[in-house]
């Protein structure tokens, strides 16, 4: 982000710097600039590659000629190319650097091995292997350094055969020069045998590296305990012997220079991490002690890290402690430090103390956590309702993080507001929080929680989630249709009248949403749960008048609302007998509906005949969970799901006429009201009974 804004500051200086040459920046000052988007991170780099481009542009407008400064600043900028995804640019520059007849540079030659590289990072085997055959043709040798690349491409991917190959090439050096792998193909080649069972292999290749050179530079040696240790099975015990060999072997005026020292232990450790044995690398920290090697830095964030893998939070703390008072050059210590925090947050009881002193520590240092980090730290002052340390980390830390790395930590958020354990007050908090760190949410993910407070039966809540969204400055962040259905379902949940007037008058000013029949459906379903049928029915008329018309959804919806409608029979007949008359299929659902609704106008007899002749006339047999009623017809905090005898069971008024349906069921439908007696009965303040019924999201 930061090279964004410097990037978005340079484009600025350059188009307003009038009467300026270099617009107040020299060219030492670009050649800087470009010095340091080498340091590229994880994320995506898009502005680094062009930043570079741009610095490299300017530069070479400046100074044209071909001289010491177009040489460093062309390898800066295919060191950015190459890490940016954009390695057939440095391969094209490589090329349009050569000078037919002349004798390859160093210069040259290492541009194409960044080309080679940069398509190694890009995972792009065909033209890695172009790029090497261009590399032959030009005479270059297959160095050391190019066999590095090459096995490390390999290796990494576990490509048995082809890294043998290419590690096997026979390799051409300068000078005096060993023809020996590098220590870092070496090692590769080590890793790969312990992943890919190569053991065998492995043991050739180190017997032909010590055949070349007995004592080789220490470097190597560090590799050899490894392999001793990781390959052929000698214990801490061995590989001691096998260090004072190596120690009496190099004896005499260079004897520090292959003598085992911290980065001997260091290796081992990682190994012992490697092999998730924390036991094994205890074993080797407590060897350096006794060989009188000190601990520095990096083994103590090793031993952090494997103690945290073990799960030993005391252990990481000594560790933590002991690295406190080491030396860090490069904040090479915060990843293990960032994991030590997210591990003491994700304990059972956190130690709230412990992790306000480590960030502290942090902070003194003035370096920044990591997305994570500050994520899980979030948490832990939401449950402790310590709302002010959540608002002062995310100030300080959350706009500096890419998108991505800002979404990590709003998706704890909205978590959390999920969480039907948590309180809604402090839920409610906890939105306030995202809503003003995080003005990017999206609309569907607003949504989401908007209609997790209808489900905490706090319409009120869930509206002003509404209206923010309906108050953003931004077009894409406000409501659109699927929101205001889902806000409609909402209130029809908790049966809101002052929520639905206001979502409703918002929609009526809302020029950029259209109603559809879904809407349609949910405004009919909120408004007759708000005990007005008579506005619900309106919006029936908009709907058999618009293009879309009517869906089943729909023929339940009205039904239901009829039966709450004083003599809404005849409405419902009206459309039962439309149906009929066009032959379209009646469902279970839409049949269940009807004979609610005759049911709740007192057409008890009409009723019960619909149920009789349903098997006839549709081919079904009423059956228990066959219909779905969203609306309480007694209870508001009810929600019925029933067949058609339970839809008019609970429809009718008056216990006598409850019990007439109940004596009815049980001589022509027995073992239908016996799966209905499981459900159960629960009585009302009015004195009748209702039949109970799990919930059920009511769905436009």
């Amino acid at each position: 982000m930061q090279v964004g804004h410097a990037l978005r500051t340079f484009r600025f200086l350059r188009r307003f710097g009038v009467g300026e040459e270099e617009f107040g920046l020299d060219t030492g000052n670009l050649r800087e600039a470009l010095t340091s988007l080498k340091q590229i991170p994880k994320d995506e780099a898009i502005d680094f590659k062009e930043f570079a481009k741009e610095l490299y542009a300017e530069i070479r407008r400046r100074s044209p000629q071909i001289d010491d400064l177009y040489w460093t600043t062309t390898t800066l900028l295919c060191s950015v190319l190459a890490r940016t995804g954009d390695a057939a640019e440095v391969r094209k520059l490589a090329e349009s650097n050569l000078s037919p007849g002349s004798e390859i540079t160093l210069i040259q030659r290492n541009l194409w091995r960044t080309a080679l590289y940069g398509f190694c990072l890009e995972n792009n085997e065909a033209e890695v292997l172009k790029t090497m055959e261009s590399i032959e043709a030009l005479g270059i040798n297959y160095s050391p350094a190019l066999q590095e690349i090459m096995v490390e491409f390999y290796a990494t991917r576990n490509r048995v055969d082809a890294t043998k190959r290419w590690y096997s090439k026979p390799v051409t050096t300068t000078g005096k020069q060993k023809e020996i792998p590098k220590p870092e193909t070496v090692y590769h080649i080590l890793q790969f045998c312990f992943r890919n069972n190569q053991l065998d292999w492995c043991k050739n290749v180190f017997k032909d590296l010590l055949r070349a050179d007995p004592n080789p530079p220490k470097r190597y040696w560090d590799i050899i305990f490894q392999w001793a240790a990781g390959a052929l099975g000698k214990g801490v015990e061995d590989v001691e012997r096998m260090m004072q060999v190596m120690a009496d072997q190099n004896q005499g005026v260079h004897d520090h220079a292959k003598r085992p020292d911290i980065d001997t232990i260091n290796g081992l450790v990682e190994l012992a991490n490697s092999k998730n044995d924390p036991y094994l690398a205890e074993r080797y920290v407590a060897l350096g002690l006794k060989s009188g090697i000190r601990p520095n830095a990096k083994t103590y964030i090793l031993q952090l890290n494997y103690r945290l893998q073990a799960g030993d939070l005391t252990g990481a703390d000594a560790a933590y402690e002991s690295l406190q008072a080491e030396e860090i050059l490069n904040n090479e210590d915060l990843p293990v430090i960032n994991k030590y925090i997210q591990a003491l947050c994700a304990s059972r009881v956190p130690p709230y103390d412990r992790i306000r002193s480590i960030t502290t520590d942090i902070e003194e240092r003035n370096v920044r956590l990591h997305a994570d980090t500050v994520s899980a730290l979030c948490m832990v002052y939401l449950n402790r309702e310590e709302l002010d340390e959540v608002t002062d980390l995310l100030q300080s830390n959350c706009y500096h993080y890419t998108l991505n790395e800002r979404a990590r930590i709003r998706d704890g958020f909205i978590d959390f507001c999920l969480d039907r354990n948590n309180p809604t007050a402090l839920v409610w908090d906890a939105y306030t929080i995202m809503r003003f760190l995080f003005d990017e949410t999206d609309t569907p993910t607003r949504t989401k929680l908007m209609q997790e407070f209808f489900r905490r039966r706090r319409s009120d809540m869930a509206c002003h989630v509404f209206g923010h969204m309906r108050q953003h400055i931004r077009q894409d962040k406000r409501p659109t249709l699927d929101t205001y259905i889902a806000c409609f379902e909402g209130i029809a949940r908790c049966a809101d009248r002052e929520s639905l007037d206001m979502v409703h008058n918002m929609f009526k000013m809302d020029s950029a949403v259209e109603p559809n029949t879904r809407l349609y459906n949910s405004l009919m379903m909120a408004y007759t749960a708000c005990d007005d049928a008579y506005r619900s029915l309106e919006f029936w008329d908009d709907i058999t008048n618009s293009r879309e018309g009517p869906s089943y959804r729909s023929l339940e919806i009205v039904f239901q609302a009829c039966q709450k409608k004083p003599f809404g029979d005849k409405l419902a007949r009206v459309v039962w007998g439309k149906m009929r008359r066009m032959e379209i299929e009646v469902t279970r659902e839409v049949h269940a509906a009807y004979c609610g609704a005759l049911a709740g106008q007192g057409k008890l007899e009409e009723a019960e005949g619909m149920i009789e002749v349903m098997e006839k006339d549709l081919g079904f047999k009423p059956d228990v969970l066959t219909h779905v009623s969203p609306f309480p017809l007694f209870s508001r905090s009810r929600i019925n799901k029933t067949n058609s005898i339970g839809t008019i069971y609970n429809a009718i008024h008056g216990q006598n006429r409850k019990d007439m349906i109940e004596e009815w069921a049980k001589e022509l439908y027995p073992s239908v009201w016996e799966e209905i007696e499981k459900l159960g009965f629960e009585e009302q303040e009015e004195g009748h009974q209702l039949i109970n019924m799990p919930e059920r999201e009511i769905k436009a």
